[in-house]
């Protein structure tokens, strides 16, 4: 969430629920776009960022336009893995 927040984006909540899925963190963005972040923990050894199912995309995905009807501005999908050490990778706008 630091991450985020560093950069200037307002934190408007964390497991914010939609009728498709929960969004784990839900940011507005200095360029007026919310921003969705999908936070998943791994370990280093099996560090697979494609692990995520068709199916979990799929709902982030309707979750997404959802919030994007709702609020009327664009909406970007960040993927954050977390490893038990502390360490982020984060894959940003990943929309399709």
């Amino acid at each position: 969430m630091k991450h985020y927040q560093l950069k200037g984006y307002q934190l408007l909540g964390q497991r914010v629920r939609t009728p498709f899925a929960e969004v784990d963190l839900l940011f507005k963005t200095s360029r007026q776009t919310l921003l969705m972040v999908e936070v998943k923990t791994t370990n280093l050894s099996d560090f697979q960022p494609f692990r995520i199912s068709k199916k979990q995309k799929a709902r982030l995905v309707r979750a997404m336009l959802f919030l994007a009807s709702r609020w009327d501005i664009p909406v970007e999908v960040h993927w954050a893995f977390v490893t038990k050490d502390g360490q982020i990778t984060v894959f940003e706008d990943i929309n399709d």
